[in-house]
Parts: structure tokens; sequence; C-alpha cells
């Protein structure tokens, strides 16, 4: 666990530990006592805010419904919005520690959709705990639909034409479908990296390409389908063809787009 999610488990155990328990209890209890916390989880005073956000954190932990937790995570969207760190970080680490308290696929889903805004924040520091979150989630065993869902929350930031975004964001999407076995999630990979792999920035450029075909052969070579190997295989391959001006880069996607061939034998 890194080190910004550990500080926050840290922060969890305390709330947990702090935050007054309601007096109704099971399923239709939590669900009673988070439509309750609507109206302060969007409050204008920040204490008041980022209080009941911490509440309903805590009642979506302590539950093993996944109703009551797929319910927080959506009360958790727009903090996850604010502009304010104060409220954002610790609705970030909120919805990735509710998504990682079950097996469900739909709350994890429903998470790695709630991070899709801050995935694209142009500030560094919510950006990078995001992709904390967004890796928190896919490290552990899920379902195609999870993997999916992963690869859809990273296309904005992987697109993008800021290389501080793009460059944590392939990691990221890399991980994500990697040892996963699902074939749309990895074509789905395969196809957010046509965008970096033409990447003509001025500043960074060269690393952002080098990433993006290291990534192809990553996934292609992981792929368990002839279909995404052959499709990584051609990026590679067609990228070679026409960065003849840039030795290293034609060798080294030529070196990849062997490698995933002679996995295929």
């Amino acid at each position: 666990m890194n080190r910004r999610m550990a500080i926050a488990g840290v922060l969890t155990g305390v709330m947990l530990s702090t935050a007054p328990m309601g007096a109704q209890s099971g399923v239709t209890g939590q669900l009673a006592e988070l439509v309750a916390l609507k109206d302060k989880v969007g409050n204008a005073d920040t204490r008041v805010r980022v209080d009941a956000l911490h509440r309903v954190w805590s009642v979506a932990l302590a539950s093993g419904d996944s109703e009551v937790k797929v319910t927080a995570i959506g009360l958790l969207t727009e903090p996850v919005g604010s502009s304010s760190d104060h409220i954002r970080m610790p609705a970030v680490y909120a919805i990735a520690e509710i998504a990682n308290s079950t097996d469900d696929p739909r709350v994890k889903v429903r998470a790695l959709g709630a991070l899709v805004e801050p995935l694209q924040a142009s500030q560094v520091p919510i950006r990078a705990v995001a992709i904390d979150a967004v890796n928190s989630i896919t490290r552990r065993g899920q379902t195609g639909e999870v993997t999916l869902a992963a690869v859809r929350a990273l296309a904005e930031p992987v697109r993008s034409g800021n290389n501080g975004v793009r460059i944590p964001a392939i990691n990221a999407l890399v991980r994500a479908v990697e040892g996963k076995g699902h074939a749309p999630s990895h074509q789905a990979a395969i196809d957010l990296l046509v965008s970096p792999l033409d990447s003509s920035a001025a500043i960074g450029g060269m690393e952002v390409r080098m990433m993006a075909v290291a990534a192809l052969e990553r996934i292609g070579r992981d792929a368990s389908d002839v279909v995404t190997k052959a499709k990584a295989m051609g990026l590679l391959q067609a990228y070679a063809a026409r960065s003849g001006w840039e030795p290293e880069a034609k060798k080294r996607a030529q070196d990849g787009a062997a490698r995933i061939e002679a996995g295929t034998k």
C-alpha cells in the first residue's frame, strides 16, 4: 500500500473510532442515514460538509450491503469535484476504501466512474491521489466489467495533452489491465494508446511515445487472444515504419512487435 493510501487508512481509523453511530441500525437505517446526510454533504459550510462526508464514509465502511456502499459513493461524487482539497481529497480516499471494502463489482464500477473528474484535474496532488485510488481498486482480483470501467475512467487522462497527466495515467492503464485476461479491456486500452503514440508535444513528446510503445508491448504480450496481440503488433509496426527519424524509438517498437509475435507461436 503506498504512502497516500496508508495515510488515508489511518485517517479512516480515527474517523470510525470517533464518529457517532446513529440510532438506526440495519440496511434500512443505514440508507435512511445517508439520505438524511445529502443536504449536509452539499452544504456551503466547509466544516458541516466535511463532517457529513466523514459520516458517509464511516456508514459505508461499516455496512456489508452493496446498496449502502453504492448510495454512499453517489453522495461522494459531488464533493470529489469540489475546488477545495479539504473536501475532495478525503472524498477520493473514501471512494477508494469503500470500493475496496467489498468484492461486489457494482460498487467498484460506481467508484471508478466517480473518479473520472479528479483524474482529469490540472492540479497534481488531487490527480495523483485519484490515480492511486484507481491503482488500489484495480490491484485486487476483479471481473472484466471492473477492468473495463478502469480503462474508461483513465481515457481522458491518457489522451490528455498534458504530459504530467498522461504519463502516470499510462502506467495506471497498464496496471489496470495486466494479468486480468479480459480481451475487451485489453483492446480498449490499446485504442487509448494511439493518442500518446502519436504525441507531438515539444517537451516530453519522446518520453510519452516511448511509454506508449512499452505499454503496447506489455499489453500485447499479456493478452491471451490473438486478435488483441495482432492489434498491438500492428500499432507497433506502423509506428516503427513512420519513426525512421527516431532510431531508438523505431528499434524499440520493432523489438516489441517481435516479442509479441514470438509469444503467439
